[in-house]
Parts: C-alpha cells; sequence; structure tokens
C-alpha cells in the first residue's frame, strides 16, 4: 500500500461531521469548567459565612500571646516642705558579655589557614600567616585592661586587676553575663558607656544595662523606722500603712513573640494602662528629725549600756509629729544604732516619775488640791503598805520640817507625796482616779497613722492585777503600762491648755501636686479647765527651774517638764529563778530614763519626749541626765532654725570671731576627735603616729578607742562620721 492511501486513511478529514463533534465536546468541557467554578465559588461563600476553624489548629500556626504586666510607679512620701523622704527612681545593674567578637577573631585566623591550605594544595608557594584574628584578640584585651582600670576608678570596691581577671575569666569560661555593678544611677550609667572598650556599644564592647526600679531613701537612715517597708516579711512604717495609695494600680496588655525573639503588642486584645501611685505628704520637718537625731545619738552613741533611745517632738496646737526617731541596738552592748523598730508605738512599760504629773492635774482638776503650795505632813516619808521615800528623809534632814508643799514634792518626785495625796482622796473610791486615766485617754488605744500601736495595761479596780497599794504605786508610774505616744499625747493636752489633739504623722494624699484627700488636727478629748493647766504647768516649770531637770534651765527657750526613771520588768528567762519582777539574780536591772515636756513654757508651741533605755545592768539611767541633755540640744537648734525666733540677721549684726581648734595630741594617748571633719581627723592621726579607718560622712561622732585611750604607735583609730 502506498504511502498517499496510509494518510489518506488516518487524516481527519475537514467536513462538517467532524466539525459539530469537536464543537460539542469543547461545549461540554467549558460547561464542566463552568460549574466546577461555580461549585468553587459556593464553597468558598460557604466557608466565609459559616465556617470556623478549629482554634487549636489556629494555636499551631501562630505564636502564643502572653499577659505582661505593667508595674506602676509607686508613689512618693514627702515631708511636711514637700521635700521626697521615699521615691521611686530606675537604677541599672551592670554586666558584660565578656565573649563578644571572640568568635569573630577565631574565625579570621581560621580563614588564613583554610587560604594557606588551599595555596598549598595547588602546589604554589605559601607565603607567611597573616594572624590578623590573633592581632584583633590582643587589641581588644588591651582594651579591657584599660576598662579594668577606668572601672577600679569610678567602683573602687574591686581593684584593676580583681575586674581584669573577671572579665578574662568569662571570657575564657563563655560567660556572657558577667556583673560589673548593680544599683547604678542614670548619670553614671552615661559615664560607664565614655568607658574604654564600652564606648563600642553592646556588640563590640559587651557592656549590657539593665534597668530596673529601686525605691531611695534620699536622708538614709533619717526617720526610717517611721518612712518603713515593704517587703515579703512584712510591711512597715508608712511605706506599709499607706501601700494602698503607694502601690497604684498594676495594668496589662498582650503581646506576641515576632521570628527574631522580641515581644510585639498584640493588636487583638485590650489594654489596660498602669496607674501611678498616689503621694504621701507626712507631717514630719526633716530638719527637725535631723536635730532630733544627732542629739540622741550624741547622748547615747558611746554608753555601751544603752540599749536604745526614742524622741518624739509634737506640734502642741495641732498634734502633728515633727519628729520621731527610734534608734536601737541589738542583744550585744556597744553594738550599732539603728532605726530596728518604732520604739515610740510598741514599747509598752510602766513609764515612772513622768506619770505623776497624771495624778496632781487629777487632783487640782477635782479640787482636792487648790494650791501648789498646800503642805503635808512629811511622816517620815511612810505610807502603810508602801516603801518609805528616802527623798523625805533628806529634806526632813536638811530642813528640819515636817511637813512639804505639793509643788516641792513634785519637784523632788517624792513617791511618798504622791501616795499620800492619792490615798487621802481616792482611797475610798479609787475608780473616781482610773476614771481619769481613761479620760486622759491612757487606758485605751486610739486611732493612729500607722500600724502597731500598743495597748495599754491598766490595773484598775476590778482587774486581777488589782490589789490595796495599786492606787498609790498607778499614781507614781508604776502598775500601769502605756506608750511613750500616750505619754507625749497627754502632756501635749497640757501645753494645749487641756485640749488633747489625736497625733498624726500623715497630713494629705496627693496626685501630681494636686491634694485628692486632706487631713489634719482633729481632738481627742478635752481633759481639764485652763486653769487646772495653767496650774500643772507652774509645776512643771518648777521641775526645770529647781527640781530634777535643772540641767534645762540653760536652755535657749524655757522649758516645763517632768523627769522620769522606772526599772523595767524582766521577762522570766531574764530575772533566771528570781521572784522579784524588776531584778535578775545577780541583782541587775533594767532602767529606762525619760523627760518629757514643752516649750516655750510660757507660750508652747512643741512637746517633747526622749527616753533611754538601759541593757541588764547594775548602774541607774535617770531622766534628768542623759535625756535631759538631749531635749537642751534639741530645743537650742530648733530656737536656731524655727523662723518663729531665729528672725532675720539684722544689717548692723556682726560675726562672731572664727578660732581654729586643733585636737590636743599626747604621746601614747589616743586624741579626742569628736567634731573634727574627716581631713583635720586625719592629719591628727597620722602626725600621732596612728593609722586611721572611718566610716560615714560628715563630722566625727565617735572613735575607738575612746579618747585618752593607751595606745602604741602604729595602732588603729576607728571613725565614725555623720
Amino acid at each position: 500500500m502506498s504511502a498517499k492511501k496510509k494518510n489518506d486513511k488516518t487524516e481527519i478529514r475537514d467536513t462538517f461531521e467532524n466539525r459539530d463533534r469537536i464543537h460539542m465536546v469543547m461545549v461540554g468541557l467549558t460547561t464542566l469548567f463552568i460549574i466546577l467554578s461555580v461549585g468553587i465559588l459556593l464553597c468558598i461563600g460557604h466557608i466565609q459565612a459559616t465556617y470556623s476553624v478549629d482554634r487549636k489548629v489556629i494555636n499551631l500556626f501562630r505564636p502564643r500571646p502572653d499577659r505582661y504586666v505593667e508595674e506602676p510607679k509607686r508613689g512618693r512620701i514627702l515631708a511636711e516642705d514637700g521635700r521626697p523622704l521615699a521615691i521611686t527612681s530606675p537604677l541599672y545593674d551592670i554586666y558584660m558579655d565578656c565573649t563578644v567578637r571572640k568568635s569573630e577573631f577565631e574565625e579570621i585566623d581560621r580563614k588564613e589557614m583554610r587560604r594557606l591550605e588551599r595555596l598549598s594544595k595547588e602546589g604554589k608557594e605559601v607565603p607567611a600567616p597573616k594572624y590578623l584574628g590573633a592581632a584583633a584578640e590582643k587589641a581588644w584585651r588591651s582594651k579591657a585592661d584599660s576598662l579594668s582600670r577606668s572601672l577600679a576608678r569610678l567602683f573602687p570596691a574591686k581593684s584593676a586587676e580583681q575586674y581584669y581577671s573577671d572579665i578574662m575569666t568569662g571570657r575564657e569560661n563563655g560567660k556572657k553575663h558577667v556583673l560589673i555593678r548593680k544599683n547604678v544611677s542614670h548619670a553614671t550609667l552615661q559615664t560607664v558607656k565614655t568607658l574604654p572598650l564600652f564606648r563600642e556599644g553592646a556588640y563590640k564592647g559587651g557592656l549590657i544595662a539593665e534597668e530596673h526600679d529601686e525605691r531611695i531613701y534620699p536622708y538614709d537612715t533619717l526617720a526610717r523606722r517611721v518612712i518603713g517597708y515593704v517587703r515579703e516579711q512584712g510591711r512597715i512604717g508608712i511605706e506599709g500603712t499607706y501601700d494602698y495609695e503607694l502601690h497604684g494600680t498594676e495594668g496589662h496588655e498582650w503581646r506576641r513573640v515576632t521570628d527574631d525573639r522580641k515581644y510585639i503588642r498584640d493588636f487583638d486584645s485590650t489594654v489596660v494602662r498602669a496607674v501611678d501611685g498616689n503621694d504621701v505628704r507626712t507631717t514630719l520637718n526633716i530638719d527637725f528629725q535631723d536635730i532630733a537625731d544627732r542629739a540622741l545619738r550624741r547622748q547615747i552613741a558611746d554608753d555601751p549600756q544603752i540599749r536604745a533611745g526614742i524622741a518624739v517632738l509634737m506640734e502642741v496646737e495641732t498634734g502633728a509629729i515633727r519628729a520621731m526617731v527610734n534608734l536601737s541596738r541589738d542583744t550585744i552592748p556597744g553594738s550599732k544604732l539603728w532605726e530596728r523598730d518604732n520604739l515610740v508605738l510598741k514599747e509598752v512599760g510602766e513609764q515612772g516619775s513622768v506619770m505623776k504629773t497624771v495624778t496632781l492635774l487629777s487632783l487640782v482638776e477635782d479640787g482636792y488640791v487648790h494650791s501648789l503650795e498646800e503642805t503635808i505632813p512629811t511622816n517620815h516619808g511612810a505610807v502603810p503598805g508602801y516603801n518609805q521615800d528616802s527623798h523625805i528623809l533628806d529634806y526632813e534632814r536638811q530642813t528640819g520640817r515636817s511637813e512639804i508643799t505639793v509643788k516641792h514634792g513634785f519637784e523632788i518626785s517624792s513617791n511618798y507625796v504622791f501616795t499620800y495625796l492619792p490615798e487621802k482622796f481616792y482611797g475610798s473610791n479609787p475608780q473616781e482616779f482610773f476614771d481619769h486615766i481613761y479620760a486622759y485617754r491612757l487606758g485605751e488605744k486610739f486611732d493612729f497613722d500607722l500600724d502597731g500601736l500598743g495597748t495599754p495595761v491598766v490595773n484598775r479596780p476590778g482587774t486581777a492585777g488589782w490589789s490595796r497599794t495599786t492606787l498609790g504605786t498607778t499614781a507614781y508610774g508604776y502598775s500601769m503600762a502605756v506608750t511613750p505616744l500616750h505619754v507625749v499625747t497627754f502632756y501635749n493636752a497640757i501645753a494645749n491648755k487641756g485640749r488633747m489633739m489625736k497625733p498624726y504623722l500623715v497630713e494629705s494624699i496627693e496626685k501630681d501636686g494636686k491634694v485628692i484627700k486632706q487631713y489634719g488636727p482633729s481632738v481627742l478629748n478635752n481633759i481639764c479647765t485652763r486653769a487646772t493647766a495653767d496650774t500643772v504647768t507652774r509645776a512643771l516649770k518648777a521641775v526645770v527651774n529647781t527640781g530634777t531637770a535643772t540641767r534645762l534651765k540653760t536652755a535657749k527657750l524655757s522649758v516645763a517638764g517632768k523627769t522620769g526613771t522606772a526599772q523595767v520588768v524582766l521577762t522570766p528567762k531574764e530575772r533566771n529563778g528570781n521572784p522579784d519582777p524588776y531584778h535578775d539574780s545577780w541583782g541587775r536591772k533594767k532602767n529606762q530614763g525619760t523627760f518629757v515636756g514643752f516649750f516655750p513654757a510660757e507660750n508652747p508651741r512643741y512637746t517633747i519626749l526622749v527616753t533611754v533605755y538601759s541593757y541588764l545592768s547594775g548602774m541607774s539611767f535617770y531622766g534628768g541626765t542623759k535625756p535631759a541633755l538631749a531635749v537642751r540640744e534639741i530645743v537650742d537648734n530648733v530656737y536656731a532654725i524655727d523662723d518663729a525666733w531665729s528672725g532675720r540677721i539684722p544689717a548692723t549684726g556682726t560675726l562672731p570671731r572664727m578660732e581654729e581648734r586643733q585636737a590636743s595630741v599626747t604621746d601614747g594617748k589616743a586624741p579626742d576627735l569628736k567634731g573634727f571633719g574627716l581631713m583635720d581627723a586625719l592629719y591628727a592621726v597620722e602626725n600621732a603616729g596612728y593609722k586611721c579607718t572611718y566610716e560615714g560622712a560628715g563630722h566625727v561622732t565617735a572613735q575607738s578607742p575612746a579618747a585618752g585611750a593607751t595606745l602604741k604607735k602604729g595602732e588603729t583609730i576607728r571613725l565614725t562620721l555623720k
């Protein structure tokens, strides 16, 4: 068969019949694709309208959002004049990535080695290797050495060698987070960024700065216990009591992690912004606080037998507390004084003779004592059932008299006088006397701005502690336990002519400088008439002028007040088997000495209390000694800076003559360096042939060994500066 015939048989002829068949096939295919397209579109519409993907499936393809909590900025605690006592400030922890560029330098040398190996395999001439990475590493280490020297100058806690050793050890061990310094201020951080190596940035110099907020107390330990703190173990002081105001409200938002491990806000979620805390303005005068702190330290710092000391300064008219000092040591005599506990609020104890004013006020107010010059028989200082008063025996021997005035009995703090009078006038109805105690708010706990105020203990008639002699012992300061804050509040009422003001520490709550809550003076009670207050004030002035507090006669302002000395009840462990509650088996005791009063006596503006507490000791501590001396210094310094008395220096005034003071140095004896500045003290110590160490800043307040102690050449004198 020829080729022509074969082609004719296989060729599809272009006939009308063939054309119709092809047309039908194409129409069918087109129709099919149209139907499929419509079906797909319908499915898409259905999915869009009704279908929802399982959340578990979505989470497999999307990064999981995390809840980020935004901490609010804690509010400030302010002094009465707006100076900050506690603020929140950003601080930085400085770390170093010691491994920066190390792998880069090593890779440079590895590339060089691979290049040389390739040349060798190709049979080409191999040049001397160029170890540029090793050279770069050497240069980096040189910069690290310079950095170490700069760090030692900026942070001298470590030497340059120690810093360099830490950096190099970290580099060898692959450490990327080596601590350089914690709690660095922003200004210091800027200085750190200019140091060698660090100035090259994080990727070349390894600088890491981690920011965190830190609570700052600009005046260090001043009023530290009053300001307080918030920690896991407790909430103390203003920080704790007003935490709900200071803390603010936390905010939150949801964040997602990106491919490069950074967090970004998840815009599909809600955001709650943090609300910063409010400011708390206190009544504290930081200058008065400093004065009281220094005066108290001066009296007790060098006496290792003093366990603690407190001082309170209260404004008479309002009850505002302008200073509150709480200094105490731990269980070891002579250890460092610190604001460990708020003894003004918590130390519930028998107060001794300062409570005789309670008895005198009651007697005068009830009309049983019409005049301070009234007399009572001395009876050799004996009241049946009570211990004999040796003060009366001395009085009888010195004067030859058998009578004593109420005023003089108060001046010499006679237990006999203040047992005789209440037994005579209240003996048949002792509840009448105890009603006064409760009217003076001495028998109950009242509201105060800080938590922790102790509850008084009063052995009134009908209680388990009541006995035949309780009336008399309560009248001269025992058988009743109260806090120092109760005592100063009572005396403040006398200074305020009988009007007892509630003591307070918080003036207002503020937000961005605007007062949102205002606090202020409030009255607890009216405890006596103005005439009674004036009579008792005259008796308190006599205590200072001719009685047990004559050390205050030379104060810049006249003072009225009362001294008190009390023995402290010991614990069973401290008594060591002795049935006497005030002495241990070796006869030792704990004392507290107090002076409480107000100034100026003629027109009182401030009420003041100072108390010192001793360890177990055979010594006695009296209110007319250390407490009175501290009060005198406080009064003199308040007088010097308070505008009510200091005023302005007249244009015609003259400056006092300034005399140079030099330390007296005696061979083999420690010089007296108290009051000297650091440079003068160092000069005196080194010229005398001794070594010197010191802590603190300011002027020398304490030294060890004490002045006059025997010393050998080359021994060390330790100084404490404030």
